[in-house]
């Protein structure tokens, strides 16, 4: 009997065609059929289609990425880049932090999508008009690394900015699963993006690049609101820690600590209720004791806050501390629970005006 042909993976083409020469470089025939030629109602991409047959050993390659690029011997600070202002603003602060390191260089990662409407497909060779809109595509997206590359040099020699070493990359893909698949391969120490900020209605935020990333990347994320002001994250003095007492706790706030070595702050560690539990301030006690035993030489106040609304008491908590940065935890969840119950860290992120630095544990 003939072997079914399955599924396995939508990509657009260039990240279709890698798929598939990675497949068969494993000993699987893989097959690629662009999704416009069959269903024109369907979304741009082309799917990468498998034997059935073959289909555990497909997964176990998918799962298991390849990666040529070696990884490097100093520690990364990744900032994916869009060119927009928030981008920038971005890079700023990134250079600013990048200071505390005593070895640390500075990534610039740009993703783009190249989708189907580039390409003729035919027998999977691009027509000749369309490999020139291709280059016409890519050679935009490199002036815009030059122009902004351009900018980062001028503020550095004007000392706007410290002289940290920088490169930029430029990689083509989904730009979630781009900055990701770094991340997992590279383990940079910190990816700072930057957000529009409050403006965004929550609605819209869903599916967003930021969001996508806090959720599932293996490193910290520092998330930068488009109203933050470059220069005052080198002087970060009051840190709002929050906690839900769970055993996440302490590890995050040890990575916090380990990352932020190189500040002076005070910490204010907060916990936020809904309603009144006592057992609350008896865990928060218990907490701070454990600060005072292990980190004497942070500064840290302690808070139970009660309220029905819980960004609104974020709110006034920060502008009563003169808070300069957020620190939250999250963990990894289904596609039903970040869809229909958003996180805490994800509703933060586009509602704060100032930074937040995600960790995942």
């Amino acid at each position: 009997m003939k072997d079914k042909l399955i599924t396995i993976a939508i990509r657009s083409y260039e990240h279709a065609q890698r798929l598939k020469e990675k497949l068969e470089r494993s000993g699987i025939n893989a097959f690629i059929f662009n999704i416009n030629k069959q269903h024109s109602s369907i979304a741009e991409g082309f799917r990468v289609r498998i034997n059935e047959s073959d289909l555990v050993k497909a997964l176990k390659v998918i799962e298991n990425p390849e990666s040529n690029r070696q990884k490097s011997p100093v520690e990364q600070i990744l900032i994916p880049i869009d060119f927009s202002d928030y981008s920038l603003k971005a890079c700023e602060i990134g250079f600013q932090i990048a200071e505390k390191f005593p070895n640390v260089e500075l990534v610039l990662l740009h993703a783009y999508l190249i989708t189907s409407t580039l390409y003729s497909f035919n027998r999977g060779v691009a027509a000749i008009s369309d490999k020139e809109a291709f280059r016409h595509y890519i050679s935009r997206i490199h002036a815009d690394i030059d122009n902004l590359s351009n900018k980062l040099q001028k503020q550095i020699a004007n000392n706007q900015i410290p002289n940290i070493k920088f490169k930029t990359e430029v990689l083509e893909g989904v730009p979630e699963e781009v900055i990701l698949n770094y991340c997992d391969e590279q383990k940079p120490v910190l990816v700072i993006m930057g957000t529009r900020g409050k403006s965004q209605k929550e609605e819209d935020l869903i599916g967003s690049v930021t969001a996508e990333v806090i959720e599932h990347a293996s490193v910290p994320v520092l998330a930068i609101p488009e109203s933050s002001e470059s220069q005052l994250i080198k002087d970060i003095n009051n840190i709002l820690f929050a906690t839900n007492f769970d055993d996440r706790t302490l590890l995050s706030f040890k990575k916090m600590m380990n990352l932020l070595k190189g500040f002076t702050f005070n910490l204010f560690l907060a916990h936020f209720e809904t309603k009144h539990d006592e057992w609350n301030s008896i865990k928060l006690a218990g907490i701070k004791d454990f600060f005072a035993a292990n980190y004497p030489q942070v500064t840290t106040n302690y808070s139970v806050i009660s309220g029905d609304d819980v960004l609104k008491a974020f709110d006034k908590f920060i502008l009563d501390n003169n808070i300069h940065l957020i620190v939250l935890n999250t963990h990894k969840r289904n596609l039903f629970a970040r869809l229909f119950n958003p996180s805490m860290a994800r509703k933060m992120v586009f509602h704060a005006r100032i930074p937040i630095l995600v960790f995942h544990t």
